[in-house]
């Protein structure tokens, strides 16, 4: 019943196939995460407190968790370039590209950004010889990812499958995402404030490097030049 299910809902005409396939591929990573760690829920609430966490033993245990980071980085690629398909962020409306090979590339790219991110963060972190708090800051961010993954995939998929992208959940995705930015940012500035025992412009250079420059350049290419 469920093989029915995904199979009517992917061959609907509303919607480009590409965009179909990238949200149940998304739905389907999220229900088997869910499925093999029953303590998904857990990681990500505790993981999310982490900034406000006056004892890191709280969510150690949570944070080691190697299926938990690798859904968080494979839902967020889904999700982000499905959300970009969808409503074709940075491509002006002449020029939309529904094909199953841009969806492919988009999918690559996105996730190079993620993997190079990744990597420029633990970097850092290892050079400052603060690789514990890194891994930390990090735990939040794959937290976040996870909400952003789980609440705006659930949005894209009734605006796709049930009102066909006439709809204003364009805009409270928007909204979300905004939420999100802030929310990564504060609670980065707060674990950096209180483990970080560095300089604060170090820390200022970290967070224009890592978190508030990307966000204008993103903003930039989406919606300015949208």
């Amino acid at each position: 019943m469920f093989a029915e299910i995904i199979t009517q809902l992917v061959l609907r005409n509303e919607v480009p196939i590409a965009v179909r396939i990238g949200l149940l591929s998304a739905l389907i990573l999220i229900a088997l995460v869910s499925v093999l760690n029953e303590n998904w829920l857990v990681f990500i609430l505790k993981l999310t407190l982490l900034p406000i966490q006056r004892f890191n033993w709280e969510s150690d245990k949570y944070g080691a968790n190697l299926i938990f980071r690798g859904s968080s980085l494979l839902s967020s690629v889904l999700v982000s370039a499905t959300l970009l398909m969808t409503y074709q962020l940075g491509i002006d409306e002449k020029n939309a590209q529904y094909s199953s090979s841009y969806f492919f590339w988009l999918v690559l790219v996105i996730a190079l950004v993620f993997l190079s991110t990744l990597g420029a963060n633990k970097l850092y972190f290892y050079l400052h010889k603060k690789q514990e708090i890194g891994d930390r800051v990090l735990d939040y961010h794959y937290a976040l990812n996870q909400w952003f993954s789980f609440i705006v995939g659930g949005l894209l998929l009734a605006d796709v499958f049930y009102l066909r992208l006439h709809s204003a959940l364009f805009v409270i995705i928007i909204s979300l995402l905004g939420i999100y930015f802030l929310l990564r940012l504060f609670g980065t500035i707060l674990m950096l404030q209180n483990n970080f025992d560095y300089p604060i412009l170090t820390v200022f250079v970290y967070l224009c490097t890592f978190e508030i420059v990307p966000a204008l350049v993103i903003s930039k290419v989406l919606f300015v030049n949208s």
